[in-house]
């Protein structure tokens, strides 16, 4: 049993090896174009987003457990970075990420909170169950309404097309009808303003 004083700073290794996030940066920008968004800025926006649009998903979700989840999906950027979502290989990233997620947590290892994170991060990874399926979903659709905002700035970075953007997000159909029909909407304007190939 660890004494409160070791609980601290385990607590407090834990916390300083996250906020390597706030240095993470992405590939999109915030909205206002001024700067590349980092993980720790995507993360809370996409909790914020469950909680604003929970009630368009396709199938009913626990909100908690998805702003935990959404809070929890990008830890292991902290070790290994962002990797662009049209550059992934799939296997590698999981498994690189995986590792990753364990060194991160050796510092809380054995509390509730280190496995809730790893199941949660597990879970989304999997992407099998509704808070998973919403919330991948979600993910996906944030950088693109973050490209449609700043003028298609990693689109037309990475030479991406339209029909690229439709592929790699087809899933956001299975978390949300709103949100897949405002997808093709916004990806046809995109289209026509010539942000995308």
């Amino acid at each position: 049993m660890k004494t409160p004083e070791q609980t601290l700073t385990d607590g407090l290794h834990f916390l300083e090896a996250i906020d390597a996030l706030k240095n993470t940066y992405r590939q999109c920008l915030i909205m206002s174009g001024e700067r590349n968004e980092s993980t720790a800025e995507h993360s809370f926006s996409l909790a914020m987003a469950v909680m604003t649009l929970s009630s368009l998903s396709t199938k009913p979700i626990d909100v908690i457990k998805t702003v935990k989840m959404a809070l929890f999906h990008d830890l292991p950027e902290a070790l290994v970075g962002d990797v662009f979502h049209y550059d992934k290989t799939t296997t590698k990233k999981e498994t690189s990420e995986a590792e990753a997620l364990e060194n991160l947590l050796m510092p809380i290892v054995g509390t509730p909170l280190a496995e809730e994170i790893s199941l949660l991060w597990h879970e989304f990874e999997f992407g099998q169950t509704n808070e998973a399926i919403f919330l991948r979903g979600l993910d996906r659709f944030l950088p693109m309404f973050h490209n449609s905002k700043t003028q298609g700035h990693s689109w037309i970075k990475h030479n991406v097309s339209r029909e690229m953007a439709l592929s790699k997000n087809a899933h956001i159909e299975q978390s949300s009808t709103e949100l897949w029909n405002y997808t093709k909407k916004m990806l046809d304007q995109a289209k026509l303003e010539g942000w995308l190939k």
